[in-house]
């Protein structure tokens, strides 16, 4: 079901993308001005996060290089897993956090570097909802108060404009006049959002980040949510960037989609598109495991192996290589099963996480060193992947599995034996080196997909590979 589609069954029609007014473009003196023009244009955006830890560990890379346009009026939907960076993205764009590197472009102002007043008339024209109306409200403070607080702050007119202000935004979002003497535990998490949706709306910004707002909310009150947001972006002419993790409520509210791994953008382009036809491998299994789901596979459900690597630590070429169910695999080990590649992949991870993990500090001293720290685990975890099932087990440990060809074997082996010194950094290279194939070695660029505009980071998009959904089909076949 398209957007407008579920809008109109909801008794909330909305106009299309194209048709739908915008008070920026309105109010413009330049006609050239369209809903399809961005409102706000982000730039290999980057946000890391340095613990200035005196051992030099690697930043936390929360967002690394994403670009993207949202457009005038439109909403645009960010999904992707917990801890990807989309809150993280959303806070950098409001520039409530710094940006490490990029540009964030709005009417010729590049937001990533405003300060002083500059900085606060970019606040006024962009807001945030959070995704806890409770623990974003001050409780000691009235309704009232918490809507007027913005005002008071950019001394938004007198007083008395102010107050008159605040019960026309409470008017706006559906609360009542009495509502502005009380205190926020007074009332529903629903009627809490609705506060929080006046505050955000009370210096009449252009653009507000949406960040989960529905997701603490009960079904049936996140629906009234929704149609309410979607009833002041018809009136008001607002644009969105809507987070959220429930994919359901993205396709109904969102007219464009990204989808975030990782701290990048993996795939970006019309929400039906995407929905009904996922390019990126990874959309394709993040959409696979919305209930009742229909991707277009012979299974539902693609099911990913392990959980997304450390922000420290992203993998140097394709972020989502080591999980990837349609990764470029060496001509060399062809013949290997899928379940082969899945135990070396799963080796790989624990090798790269050993590698970046927060381990005491006399070992990391030992390993910064290069001296031998406590590896004693490892022949443990090539038992349970490669010796347990396997009729061929040695005696010492090594990976003498019948999943294993001889060479992959060897390489195995090389690995192990780095690891066992507790060198996990010389072990991964020698994994990657063995196993490892264009996606491991280069990040990939976007891909238009279609003729639609929409775009995908996957190098199967190119005419020398097959393409991921069939390489997805096949693969959980056969496996």
């Amino acid at each position: 079901m398209s957007r407008n589609d579920a809008a109109t069954e909801s008794g909330t029609a909305n106009e299309s993308e194209a048709s739908r007014p915008s008070r920026a473009a309105a109010d413009s003196d330049d006609s050239t001005v369209t809903a399809d023009d961005p409102l706000v244009e982000v730039r290999d955006l980057k946000k890391y996060y340095d613990d200035d830890g005196f051992l030099g560990d690697d930043p936390v890379k929360a967002v690394d290089g994403v670009s993207l346009d949202i457009r005038r009026g439109e909403t645009l939907g960010l999904v992707g897993e917990s801890g990807c960076g989309k809150t993280t993205l959303g806070r950098t764009i409001l520039g409530l956090e710094d940006a490490t590197g990029g540009e964030v472009v709005s009417d010729g102002r590049n937001v990533a570097r405003l300060s002083g007043k500059q900085l606060r008339e970019w606040q006024r024209d962009a807001q945030m909802v959070f995704q806890d109306p409770e623990a974003s409200l001050n409780d000691r403070m009235t309704v009232g108060e918490i809507v007027r607080e913005p005002l008071d702050a950019h001394d938004w007119e007198t007083a008395s404009e102010r107050r008159r202000r605040v019960f026309e935004l409470l008017d706006l979002v559906g609360l009542n006049e009495e509502h502005y003497y009380r205190y926020p535990h007074q009332f529903s998490g629903g009627q809490r959002q609705r506060v929080g949706i006046a505050r955000a709306l009370a210096l009449e910004p252009e653009f507000i980040v949406l960040d989960e707002p529905v997701s603490a909310l009960d079904v049936s009150v996140q629906a009234r949510v929704i149609n309410l947001l979607e009833d002041l972006q018809e009136e008001l002419g607002l644009t969105y960037l809507f987070i959220a993790h429930d994919l359901s409520v993205v396709r109904h509210i969102a007219d464009r989609v990204a989808v975030m791994y990782l701290g990048d953008i993996v795939e970006l382009g019309d929400t039906e598109t995407v929905y009904s036809d996922p390019a990126h491998p990874y959309t394709l299994s993040l959409l696979s495991a919305i209930p009742g789901s229909h991707t277009g596979t012979d299974r539902d459900r693609v099911t990913l192996r392990g959980t997304p690597p450390s922000p420290r630590d992203p993998p140097q070429g394709c972020r989502f290589a080591t999980r990837c169910p349609a990764k470029v695999r060496p001509a060399e080990f062809d013949d290997l099963s899928g379940t082969a590649w899945e135990r070396i992949d799963a080796l790989h991870t624990v090798l790269r996480e050993r590698a970046h993990t927060e381990t005491g500090l006399t070992e990391r001293l030992k390993r910064r060193l290069g001296l031998a720290a406590d590896a004693s685990d490892i022949d443990e975890v090539v038992a349970d992947l490669f010796e347990r099932d396997s009729d061929v087990a040695a005696a010492d440990g090594s990976a003498r599995s019948d999943l294993l060809t001889e060479s992959a074997r060897s390489a195995v082996e090389d690995a192990v034996q780095f690891a066992r010194r507790g060198e996990d950094e010389e072990a991964t290279a020698v994994l990657r080196e063995a196993f490892g194939s264009v996606c491991n070695r280069e990040r990939p660029e976007r891909h238009a997909v279609g003729d639609d505009g929409r775009v995908s980071a996957c190098v199967r998009h190119t005419d020398e590979y097959e393409d991921p959904r069939s390489v997805v089909d096949r693969r959980f076949g056969d496996d």
